[in-house]
């Protein structure tokens, strides 16, 4: 029986181990390139990685412990910057995190160097927006970033006095190129609103680095087409989305998570997310080359979706989305009519009206769903859309019902 027990200790001990020590660290590294922000993944094995660190004494201090202590058990090298060690030129793979030395002569060359920007310490910053901001211009110069989330999981470090709603968004293939102009765009919305966005970004796969982040969300914004994503994933979007908080879903959202065919092992689609969750019916789309005529609901001009919303009628080059039948309890805010789904024989062939749906609310228990159709390349330069798109997010985060 003590033998027993031996072994069973062991084979414990064997299993905290493996679970503990990382084969690599799959890190998503943000990037600048003129006008565009770029994520790409890169797997550095940890006893390759050296963390060079400046100590903080603020809040942030526990999270950075955190993941010094997790990089130590992987085997990574840690070293204080203050050390001579650190200006070693043969030193590769170099996370810097901590606090930002004010002296440039004992920064680290940040040309090689990834810095965890959720873990930096400015103390010339008065508040998060100017250290975001410091983070921004770093990128701007070359710099490339990640979360801690990328080594530690969880949620990326705040403040505790940063109050403002949390918004997700989860975004991936580039069929309307949305992961090249929305990063861009929420930058531009978290910078002149009382917003906090983290960006969850597939770079074209089913797989999304740092989903954990929803556990701290307050919204949660859906960008992308035919995924079936892995089951634990799927799990975790399908309880965010009946816990009572936000969704908006832009253009493909309605059939973002509808395979057909075989899917690959322990992924899963959601078909009835379409209909059950969006309220919508979605069944193709109009001719490419005609675009759609976008025009306001009159008799809701005054709501908080369409404040500013303006010019009330705009044309879009996206085709126009077969959503009907929307469902009863759905508000709608916008129509889109194309001069194909004005001619009568096409819509008693397609089942169509002359005006479709595209933007709404409604209700999923307690949860807020917002959607639109809106979202082609070419929108994201209409200030309609950008107002449309901004006021279904601050909707969605409004503690208010309506």
């Amino acid at each position: 029986m003590k033998l027993i027990t031996t072994i069973l200790a062991s084979i414990v001990i064997l299993l905290i181990s493996v679970t503990i020590n990382a084969d690599t660290y799959d890190l998503q590294v943000r990037s600048r390139s003129g006008n565009e922000i770029n994520y790409t993944t890169i797997k550095i094995n940890p006893q390759e990685v050296t963390f060079l660190y400046m100590p903080v004494r603020n809040e942030m201090q526990d999270r950075i412990k955190t993941l010094l202590d997790h990089a130590k058990t992987n085997g990574s090298r840690l070293i204080n910057l203050m050390s001579k060690i650190a200006i070693d030129p043969n030193l590769k793979n170099k996370i810097f995190l901590g606090t930002l030395p004010k002296d440039p002569n004992i920064r680290p060359d940040f040309k090689d160097t990834i810095v965890i920007r959720d873990l930096i310490n400015i103390p010339d910053a008065k508040n998060y927006l100017e250290r975001e901001k410091i983070i921004i211009d770093l990128e701007k110069q070359g710099v490339k970033t990640i979360s801690s989330a990328d080594l530690i999981g969880g949620q990326a470090f705040r403040y505790a006095d940063d109050k403002r709603p949390h918004v997700v968004i989860m975004i991936s293939d580039d069929h309307y190129k949305a992961d090249k102009w929305m990063p861009p765009l929420i930058e531009k919305f978290q910078n002149e609103n009382e917003l906090y966005f983290t960006i969850l970004h597939g770079e074209g796969s089913n797989i999304f680095h740092n989903i954990d982040e929803l556990d701290s969300a307050d919204s949660l914004v859906i960008y992308f087409r035919r995924l079936a994503l892995r089951s634990d994933q799927l799990d975790k979007v399908k309880k965010f989305v009946d816990s009572g908080r936000g969704i908006v879903g832009l253009r493909t959202a309605c059939h973002g998570f509808s395979v057909g065919g075989k899917i690959k092992p322990d992924h899963k689609s959601w078909h009835e997310f379409d209909n059950k969750i969006l309220g919508s019916n979605y069944h193709g789309h109009g001719e490419d080359n005609l675009g759609s005529e976008i025009s306001n609901n009159p008799e809701l001009e005054n709501s908080p979706i369409l404040q500013d919303v303006k010019p009330s009628t705009w044309h879009s080059t996206g085709s126009v989305y077969f959503m009907n039948p929307v469902k009863d309890d759905a508000i709608i805010y916008q129509y889109a009519h194309s001069s194909e789904t004005l001619k009568p024989e096409n819509q008693k062939k397609k089942k169509i009206t002359e005006k479709i749906p595209v933007t709404w609310t409604r209700m999923h228990g307690k949860t807020k769903i917002a959607f639109t159709a809106l979202g082609h390349w070419d929108d994201v330069k209409e200030p309609p859309f950008q107002k449309v798109f901004l006021n279904l997010i601050k909707w969605s985060v409004d503690k208010k019902r309506d």
